[in-house]
Formats: C-alpha cells, sequence, structure tokens
C-alpha cells in the first residue's frame, strides 16, 4: 500500500472517530436532556459559597429573594448522580425560585462531593461513597453557616432532592431526624436491608415521597436501580414499601386517598396522594406514567426519562404540606 493510501486511511479513521464522538455526544444531549419552559427569577440573588469541611473544599449555592422575610425558612434541594447545584435550578423549573420570591424563604443548592452524594446504599460505586465522605456533617455545617448569614429559623428546614439527592434526603430523616421540619424524597425508594448502611434511628419525620411508576431508573415497584449500564446501586425497595415504613412509625388513626385534579390535558399521565396526618404527616404521591422526573408544568424531561408529569407543581405540594403542618402547630 502506497504512502498516500495509508495516510488518506489514517486521516479517515481519525475523522470517523471524530464524528462518531461528535454524534454520541449530539446524542446525549438530545436523548438525557432537561428543557426549561420559563427564565430564572428576575428578582434575587443567586450567591455561591465554599467552606472547608472534614479537609475537603466544598460548595453550596443560595438563592435570595428580594422579599426575604426575618427568622426564615429554608429549602434545601439536592441534585442527582452527575449532578451540581447549579444544575439542580434549572431540572426544578426554577420552581423552588419562583415560590421563595412568592412567600419569602431560602433557597439552598447543596453541592456533592465530584458531583454525588454518600447516601445509604453501601454498594454504590461513586466515591462519596467508597470514601465515606461526611454529607451529614457537611449539611450540618451549612445549616449553621446560612444561620450566621441570613438568620434563618432552624426549625423551619425543609429537604427535598431527586434520585442520589432523593437517598441523601433519606439519610438524613434516618441519622438525624431532628434537624429537619419536611423531608421529600423525588424519585427514590429505600434501599433492600442488606444493602442499607445507615445509622438506622426509627424516630417518625415528616415525609412526603413522589415516585413515577414508568421509572426505569428507580422502579416504582422495588428492585434494581440501574443507571446508564451501572447496577452498583443495589436493589430498593417498593414505593409503597417505603412509605409505609415512614408511615409505621408515626402515630395516625385514619390514612386517605385522591386523585388530584387533572391540569395538563394529558390523560395519560395523573397523580394520586396517599397520605396520614396523625403526630406526623406521611404521604406517597404517585405520578402514574411519570418517569425518573422532577413533576411540573415548567420543566420537560427527555424520553430518556420515561415521561413527564405536569399536573402538580412539586415545589408548590411540598410547601403546601409545610404550610399545613405549621398551621397545626
Amino acid at each position: 500500500m502506497s504512502f498516500f493510501k495509508k495516510n488518506l486511511l489514517s486521516k479517515i479513521f481519525v475523522f470517523g472517530i471524530i464524528l462518531g464522538s461528535f454524534l454520541s455526544v449530539t446524542f446525549l444531549n438530545y436523548y438525557i436532556n432537561v428543557e426549561i419552559l420559563r427564565s430564572e427569577p428576575s428578582q434575587g440573588k443567586f450567591i455561591s459559597y465554599s467552606f472547608t469541611h472534614d479537609n475537603l473544599d466544598r460548595t453550596y449555592d443560595v438563592f435570595v429573594p428580594d422579599s426575604l422575610k426575618k427568622n426564615t425558612s429554608v429549602i434545601f434541594v439536592f441534585h442527582g448522580s452527575y449532578g451540581t447545584s447549579e444544575g439542580m435550578r434549572e431540572a426544578t423549573g426554577f420552581d423552588f425560585e419562583y415560590l421563595a420570591q412568592e412567600k419569602g424563604f431560602l433557597v439552598v443548592y447543596p453541592q456533592g462531593y465530584k458531583n454525588f452524594w454518600n447516601d445509604c446504599r453501601a454498594s454504590a460505586d461513586y466515591e462519596a461513597n467508597l470514601l465515606d465522605i461526611d454529607d451529614i456533617g457537611y449539611y450540618r455545617t451549612v445549616i449553621n453557616l446560612i444561620e450566621k448569614d441570613f438568620g434563618i429559623n432552624k426549625n423551619h428546614i425543609i429537604s427535598t432532592g431527586i434520585s442520589n439527592g432523593g437517598h441523601m434526603v433519606y439519610k438524613l430523616a434516618y441519622e438525624i431526624p431532628n434537624s429537619t421540619y419536611l423531608y421529600a424524597p423525588l424519585v427514590a425508594n429505600l434501599p433492600i436491608k442488606k444493602n442499607n448502611d445507615c445509622n438506622i434511628s426509627q424516630v417518625e419525620v415528616n415525609m412526603a415521597i413522589f415516585n413515577g411508576t414508568n421509572d426505569q431508573i428507580n422502579p416504582y415497584n422495588g428492585g434494581l436501580v440501574s443507571l446508564l449500564g451501572n447496577d452498583s446501586r443495589g436493589k430498593v425497595l417498593s414505593s409503597e414499601e417505603s412509605y409505609k415504613y415512614w408511615r409505621d412509625l408515626s402515630s395516625y388513626e385514619r390514612e386517605s386517598f385522591k386523585i388530584l385534579p387533572e391540569r395538563d390535558k394529558n390523560l395519560n399521565s395523573s397523580v394520586t396522594k396517599k397520605n396520614v396526618f396523625g403526630s406526623r404527616i406521611v404521604a406517597l404521591y404517585t405520578l402514574v406514567n411519570g418517569g425518573h422526573i422532577y413533576a411540573s408544568p415548567n420543566v420537560k424531561y427527555s424520553p430518556f426519562f420515561g415521561g413527564n408529569v405536569n399536573d402538580i407543581n412539586t415545589a408548590e405540594e411540598i410547601y403546601k404540606i409545610f404550610e399545613s403542618l405549621k398551621s397545626k402547630n
């Protein structure tokens, strides 16, 4: 083969690799994508903070509404696997920030170690878990820092999070249950007992779970959690079992069930709510035909995630529960 032909084939080979990589990235950007249907709030400030905890540089972001109240409540919003604190703003359609402008509370977006949280799943292969990163201590430290900077009400903290972030919310509820007023994990089920390495306090808490029936990553009916072929996170309980665990820790007299109003004109999707209101509020929002998503009319997840549900604004539903708790007390 002549030098010219070898050189030409080499160039074609390199071009093929570049083209293949470009097409792969383009496909992933389309397929694993979240479309925000409104812009970020024109009011308020988004501020990034950094500090050292456990000899590691850690960060978190805060949205401060212009309407911030004294002795305010706080909502922590934990990102999912591979995620970022800033990316969670978009993944939730800026819902928490618009609501914060209306209600006057603070929104905190924590940042996981190398984009992951050290949750309860013992077998998970990300470094946050392998290195046993002190995310409990991180959470406590951030609470103390924002109390110093903003004068928050530490008795009115809400924590929510999606996927790996939802599992981090479960860990907080297990290990430091009295640190948070309301827990709201999204698209996350409790890990099975033999793969759960959290210190389980078995203390009753206020808990609202939001899970989709068509979730192929965190299966609604329990089973193996699989993300892009990675099965290291192990198996989880069903949504019903996860709900019952927290329900049975509380004292209650009755359980209610209702179908929430149809709002998005898509009859293939809907939301049901099962809950008890006794010594604690415990609720399960079922996103019928919903996937591994944050439910809201202000954000659209790509087909990869298994189906959108636009009948509720999840941030507003969480805050409704918070307000009902305050009125009860």
